[in-house]
């Protein structure tokens, strides 16, 4: 009896402590393949997520970073390189990825290192978008281990065997009691949102502001006066700049801003104004049990202010023009926004359409155009 309880603890002992021993560092290297760099930086979080689910600790970035810098080309592919990274790195495992996405699918190959024999694996498989976390995981529970992969049929090239059909019991007066019909899976809570920045993906909410409510931005663009004034003269194009403040109010991509702008070539002109916008996330989508997105964010801007220009011309004694006195107008306009956000804290913005209307005692100003510029979020 004693000898058996001595067995059990030990049993216990080794099955709590097995945990702690597989939780080898790994240095994960960037992503290869394809042109995609969302497809890359998506598989680049799986894995993330993969190795934190089986106990790994991933190598800092940083260090990773500095070790490929002693690589030739910049791209550890020999065992020689990954050796190198794992000395550099003090990591048991080094791990690489290629990328090749498809229409529905991504063919994702896993390479691994381990540094205490010196052996090279890799594995690779078609791995649906909407199930990637699960088989990226799948991939690396064969692949990282010291005993490899070994031989015979990977878990998920094994065919799937259906269970035989069972009739439904009958009930106590004979009739067929169907089965209840399982319920439609929850959607993810709408507390979090992998966004794949092309700079990085970031797990961020809201989808647009993720998080950094203020802003600041300048653009450049041109003009053009689709309706003048009676008396105008000259060219009816310009180029313009602008600047504005905006700040986001809750999780819809609503935005207020307020600023304003003028013409840098062509006739005077300048505005004050300020404004609203909603922002709406297209590809904004659940994905895996989390939301999902592109950061890219299109919807319609109102704009209210004054408009200041100068006034006719006057001509004076022996022909000389003189300027007319600044005059003051009200301005409504519109556009449709778009904003590509590289990263949380910096996007690239446009302004299409730029509808200013500008009334008038002697008649209406209508302008047309469009902006470019960028933006900083705090």
């Amino acid at each position: 009896m004693i000898r058996r309880a001595l067995s059990c603890a030990a049993a216990a002992a080794l099955m709590a402590i097995a945990p702690a021993a597989l939780a080898d560092r790994v240095a994960m290297l960037p992503a290869r393949g394809g042109t995609d760099a969302a497809a890359r930086s998506a598989a680049e979080a799986d894995v993330a997520r993969a190795l934190a689910a089986l106990g790994h600790t991933p190598a800092p970035d940083s260090a990773v970073a500095a070790a490929l810098k002693g690589v030739a080309d910049g791209v550890a592919d020999t065992a020689d390189e990954y050796r190198a990274v794992s000395a550099q790195t003090g990591a048991e495992w080094v791990l690489t990825g290629t990328v090749e996405p498809a229409v529905t699918t991504t063919r994702v190959e896993l390479t691994a290192y381990l540094a205490s024999t010196g052996r090279v694996e890799s594995v690779a498989r078609e791995v649906d978008r909407d199930q990637s976390s699960r088989q990226t995981q799948e991939m690396l529970a064969v692949l990282l281990r010291p005993e490899g992969l070994g031989v015979g049929e990977l878990p998920w090239e094994r065919p799937v065997r259906a269970p035989p059909a069972s009739a439904p019991p009958p009930s106590a007066g004979g009739a067929v009691v169907l089965p209840p019909v399982p319920a439609a899976p929850a959607a993810p809570p709408a507390n979090e949102v992998l966004m794949a920045y092309p700079l990085g993906p970031e797990r961020v909410w809201p989808a647009y502001s993720g998080g950094r409510r203020a802003a600041v931005s300048a653009s450049l663009g041109a003009a053009v006066a689709a309706a003048r004034l009676p008396g105008a003269s000259g060219s009816a194009a310009s180029l313009v700049g602008a600047a504005r403040v905006a700040y986001a109010l809750g999780d819809r991509g609503f935005e207020l801003f307020a600023g304003g702008g003028g013409n840098l070539v062509g006739p005077f002109a300048a505005w004050l104004e300020g404004g609203a916008r909603l922002l709406l996330t297209p590809s904004l989508a659940p994905q895996d049990g989390a939301w999902r997105a592109f950061p890219l964010h299109v919807g319609p801007a109102l704009h209210l202010g004054a408009f200041f220009r100068s006034g006719a011309g006057v001509v004076g004694p022996g022909g000389a023009t003189y300027r007319g006195d600044l005059e003051v107008h009200p301005v409504l306009g519109a556009s449709l926004d778009v904003v590509l956000a590289l990263s949380s804290s910096v996007q690239l913005e446009a302004q299409l359409g730029n509808l200013r209307w500008v009334p008038a005692g002697d008649g209406s100003l209508l302008l047309l155009g469009a902006t470019l510029g960028a933006g900083a979020r705090f």
